[in-house]
C-alpha cells in the first residue's frame, strides 16, 4: 500500500477500513504488529518514553527533525533496547486488538490538549511537528501492508 496520509483522520478512516481482513504485509511485521507499534508510538507521544538513543544518535538525527516531521520517515533508525519493550511488537499481538487501540491512541492524540512529551530522538515536538511525525511514520509502516480493494 502506497498511501500519504495528510491527516490524522485520514490515517483513521483507512485503518477503519483495513481492519484485519488483509493480513498480508510485505516485510517483518504483521497487520496487528504494525498497529501495535503505531499505536505505541502515538501513546509515547503524550506518556513519554525512558531515554533510549544515544546522545550521538539524537546529535545526527535532530537537525534533520524538519525533515522528518514534514517530508520523510527515516526507516534505518533501529529502535534501541531501552525503550523496545514500548515499541516493539510481540509476535502474537492480536490484530483486532490492536486495531481498536490504535484507532483509540488516535483518538486519545486529537483530544490531548497538554504538552506532549519530547520525542526520543528528535527532542521537544510542536503539536504539528509531532503531528507530521505520526503521519509520516505511519505512511512508512502501512506502505508494507498489501492492500486489496478497502476503498
Amino acid at each position: 500500500m502506497q498511501e500519504r496520509f495528510n491527516t490524522l483522520d485520514e490515517l483513521r478512516s483507512l485503518i477503519e477500513r483495513l481492519g484485519c481482513s488483509n493480513g498480508r504485509t510485505r516485510g517483518n511485521w504483521t497487520v496487528a504488529q504494525i498497529y501495535f507499534h503505531l499505536a505505541a508510538a502515538m501513546e509515547a507521544s503524550i506518556d513519554g518514553l525512558p531515554p533510549g538513543y544515544s546522545r550521538f544518535v539524537r546529535i545526527i538525527v535532530r537537525p534533520l527533525r524538519s525533515f522528518v516531521t514534514k517530508i520523510y520517515f527515516p526507516p534505518w533508525l533501529p529502535i534501541p533496547k531501552a525503550i523496545a519493550f514500548k515499541l516493539a511488537p510481540p509476535q502474537d499481538a492480536d490484530c483486532g486488538e490492536q486495531q481498536a487501540r490504535l484507532l483509540r491512541a488516535i483518538d486519545r492524540f486529537q483530544s490531548h490538549e497538554g504538552t506532549l512529551a519530547p520525542h526520543p530522538v528528535l527532542g521537544p515536538l510542536s503539536r504539528s511537528e509531532w503531528i507530521g511525525f505520526h503521519l509520516r511514520h505511519a505512511n512508512h509502516h502501512m506502505a508494507f501492508i498489501e492492500r486489496r480493494n478497502t476503498d
